[in-house]
C-alpha cells in the first residue's frame, strides 16, 4: 500500500474541537455574536482599513519596538519590516506565547510560521498595504511549572529551581547543567552541533529568560522578517494607563464578561476564562507578581504587605505603569491598543477565550481583531511513513483511537475468516420465522423466542470478541508495532505538536524544518495536516 507525502483535513473533517470552536469554524450562527468578521482575504483587507483609521499610537509603539530590537543584528527583511511599521498603511498580524524552555511543544513553530506565511500572502495580494508579522512575548506570566520543561525523544528535561514573579526576569541559574545533560543525548552531526550552537548563543549567553528567548527566536525566524515585542515595557504601558485605571475603578471587564459567559453557556458552550473584579497584577522587585484586590476598603497586593488607597494606587499607576501587569483578560486588549493589529493567530483554547472578549473590546472602543485558529501539523519521518505503509494504515486511520486502529488493522489482516455477518443474518431469519409462529400461540412462547434471539446474538457477538483476542495473540507482533508507532506519533496519547520539542526534528533537518512547515501551512483556513518529511 502506497500512502502520500501529504494530506490535510478541514475543520469539519478533523472535527476534534470544543463545541464553540467547531461551531465558529463551521460558521454556526450561534457564534455570530462573539466576533465581528470571519477571517478571509476580503475581511482581512476590510479590517485593515478600519484599523488604520482607528490606530493612534504608531510613533510611540515604533519607538518602543525599535528600542527593544536595537540589541539584535536584524536581518534585511526585519529591518524592512521595522521601517515599514512607521508607515501609515502598515498593519500587523500577531501571535503570542509563553517563554517555554527551548520553545516547549512544537506548535510554537506552527503559530509563528502561520503568522509569517499569512503576511507574505497578504502582501502579495494587497500591494497598497503592508502586513507585518509580530510575535508577542508573554514575559510577564508567572506560571513557571508550565514553561520549565520540554520533551525530547520521550525524555523530559526540566529546569528545577525556585521561581517567583514574572518568568521573563528569571536569571538562568541551573540551565548550564540541564543543557549539558541534554547535549549528552545528541550525536556529533552537523545539525546537532547547530542545535547546540543555538542553545549556547541564547540560553547559555543571556542574563534572563526574556533575553534568551529573544535570541532563540531571532536565530530561528529573523531571516523571515519576524518582529518580536515584549509587553513588559514602561513606554508601552504608559499607553494603557486609562484602561488599567478603568479596570481598577469600574471593573468593566468583570461585569461585561459575566454577561458574555452567561450568553455562551445559554448556547451550550463552556467558558475558557473568567474575569476578576480587578484584572491586574502588581510587579515588585522581580520576585513579586501578585494580584491586586479590593478588600477591607483598600487595594491590596496579595501575599504581600503592600496596600494602597484609591488615590495612592492611581498615583502609583501614573508614576510607575511598568509595575502593573495585565492578566489573561487585559493582555489581549493591551496588544490591540499598542499594535496596529488586524488578526490574532492562536490555538483552539486561545481562540475560545478571545471569542469571550468582543463585547469588552467594544466597551473600551478598541477594534476587535479577526481570530484565526492555527493549523495543526503532524510530522512523520520517512521511516515512520514506510512503517504505516507496511502495516497498511492510512493517514485517515490516525484520527482514530489506538484500540480502533488496532482492531481495524487486525480485521483487515485476519488469519482466519469467519463470516459472522452471514451467521447473524441467518439467526435473525430463523428467529423471524419462529416469531411468526409465536403470534399464533401463547404470549409466553413469544417472550421465549425473543429472549433466545437476544441470547444467541449476544453469544455470536462474544465469539467475535473472542476471535479478535485470539487474532491479537496470533498477530502480537503486528499489534506491538502499531502501538509503538502510535506512541511515536501521539506521545502520551496527545497530539505530537502538544508534546514534542522542535529539537527532535531539528537534529535531522536543521532550518529546513521551518521551510517544510512553511510549505504546508494554510495561512487563513484551518487545516489539520499530516506531512511526511523527506
Amino acid at each position: 500500500m502506497k500512502i502520500p507525502q501529504l494530506i490535510s483535513w478541514n475543520a469539519q473533517q478533523y472535527g476534534k474541537f470544543s463545541p464553540l470552536i467547531y461551531d465558529y469554524l463551521t460558521h454556526n450562527e450561534k457564534t455570530f455574536p462573539f466576533y465581528s468578521q470571519f477571517p478571509s482575504d476580503a475581511s482581512l483587507r476590510k479590517q485593515s482599513l478600519l484599523k488604520l483609521k482607528d490606530f493612534k499610537l504608531r510613533e510611540k509603539t515604533y519607538s518602543a519596538l525599535k528600542n527593544q530590537l536595537s540589541h539584535f543584528e536584524l536581518s534585511p527583511k526585519q529591518k524592512e519590516n521595522l521601517e515599514k511599521f512607521k508607515e501609515p498603511n502598515s498593519v500587523t498580524i500577531t501571535t503570542g506565547h509563553q517563554l517555554n524552555l527551548l520553545t516547549g511543544p512544537l506548535y510554537f513553530f506552527h503559530k509563528i510560521i502561520q503568522v509569517l506565511k499569512s503576511c507574505d500572502e497578504l502582501n502579495r495580494k494587497n500591494l497598497d498595504l503592508n502586513f507585518i508579522p509580530v510575535f508577542w512575548m508573554a514575559t510577564e506570566d508567572h506560571d513557571f511549572e508550565e514553561i520549565n520543561h520540554y520533551l525530547f525523544q520521550n525524555q523530559k528535561f526540566s529546569w528545577n529551581r525556585d521561581a517567583k514573579g514574572a518568568v521573563g526576569k528569571l536569571d538562568l541559574n541551573g540551565l548550564d547543567d540541564l543543557f549539558e545533560d541534554f547535549f549528552s543525548n545528541l550525536s556529533e552531526t552537523h545539525q546537532s552541533n547547530s542545535l547546540k550552537e543555538l542553545i549556547q548563543n541564547s540560553y547559555l549567553n543571556s542574563s534572563n529568560l526574556t533575553q534568551a528567548t529573544q535570541k532563540l527566536v531571532q536565530s530561528l525566524f529573523g531571516k523571515k522578517g519576524l518582529l518580536f515585542i515584549d509587553g513588559d515595557d514602561s513606554e508601552l504601558k504608559k499607553q494603557m494607563i486609562p484602561y488599567f485605571e478603568e479596570d481598577i475603578l469600574e471593573n468593566s471587564a468583570y461585569k461585561i464578561l459575566q454577561k458574555t459567559n452567561e450568553n455562551l453557556e445559554n448556547n451550550g458552550y463552556s467558558t475558557q476564562v473568567h474575569a476578576r473584579e480587578i484584572n491586574l497584577f502588581y510587579l515588585g522587585d522581580g520576585s513579586i507578581r501578585e494580584r491586586i484586590v479590593w478588600q477591607e476598603n483598600e487595594f491590596q497586593v496579595l501575599n504581600s504587605t503592600l496596600t494602597f488607597s484609591k488615590e495612592e494606587i492611581l498615583e502609583e499607576l501614573k508614576s510607575n505603569p511598568e509595575k502593573f501587569s495585565p492578566n489573561v483578560i487585559l493582555r489581549p486588549l493591551y496588544q490591540e491598543v499598542v499594535l496596529p493589529n488586524v488578526a490574532y493567530i492562536g490555538g483552539a483554547g486561545e481562540c475560545a477565550y478571545w471569542l469571550q472578549l468582543k463585547d469588552f473590546f467594544e466597551s473600551q472602543n478598541v477594534l476587535f481583531p479577526l481570530i484565526i485558529v492555527r493549523n495543526s501539523v503532524l510530522l512523520l519521518t520517512e521511516k515512520q511513513r514506510k512503517k504505516l505503509e507496511n502495516l497498511g494504515i492510512n493517514y485517515s486511520d490516525l484520527l482514530l483511537p489506538l484500540h480502533q486502529i488496532t482492531n481495524q488493522n487486525i480485521e483487515q489482516n485476519r488469519l482466519l475468516e469467519i463470516p459472522f455477518e452471514k451467521y447473524e443474518n441467518q439467526l435473525n431469519q430463523l428467529f423471524n420465522e419462529l416469531e411468526e409462529f409465536a403470534t399464533q400461540t401463547d404470549v409466553s412462547f413469544s417472550k421465549m423466542v425473543n429472549a433466545q434471539r437476544k441470547k444467541q446474538l449476544t453469544g455470536l457477538e462474544k465469539m467475535q470478541e473472542r476471535l479478535m483476542k485470539a487474532e491479537k495473540i496470533q498477530q502480537s507482533d503486528r499489534v506491538q508495532r502499531i502501538a509503538d508507532l502510535y506512541n511515536e506519533l501521539f506521545p502520551n496519547e496527545n497530539l505530537q505538536e502538544r508534546e514534542v520539542n522542535f529539537s527532535e526534528f531539528y537534529i535531522t533537518y536543521g532550518n529546513d524544518l521551518i521551510n517544510e512547515i512553511y510549505s504546508i501551512i494554510e495561512p487563513i483556513d484551518y487545516r489539520f495536516v499530516i506531512k511526511s518529511l523527506p
